[in-house]
């Protein structure tokens, strides 16, 4: 069996203008900013496909879809576009 070597991660220089840890926390605010949008993303799409099941056949017609492809499109889980 192979063995496996175990790297060492030396931390980032870091500038003389910069507080310590301000990487970690750029990167942890990134990372929430990101987190938020995805899940705010999901609500607007869950929001949607809620509106669009609730269009009668007339209003269906008028947007060019079918009911079939409504209703296929209003049962799809949120996180798929």
């Amino acid at each position: 069996m192979e063995t496996i070597s175990r790297r060492r991660f030396l931390p980032l220089p870091q500038s003389e203008s910069a507080p310590p840890g301000l990487g970690l926390r750029t990167g942890l605010s990134a990372f929430l900013s990101r987190s938020a949008d995805l899940v705010l993303g999901w609500q607007a799409r869950a929001s949607q496909r809620a509106a669009l099941a609730s269009l009668d056949d007339r209003m269906l017609k008028d947007v060019g879809l079918s009911r079939a492809a409504a209703s296929e499109e209003a049962r799809r889980p949120l996180w798929r576009p």
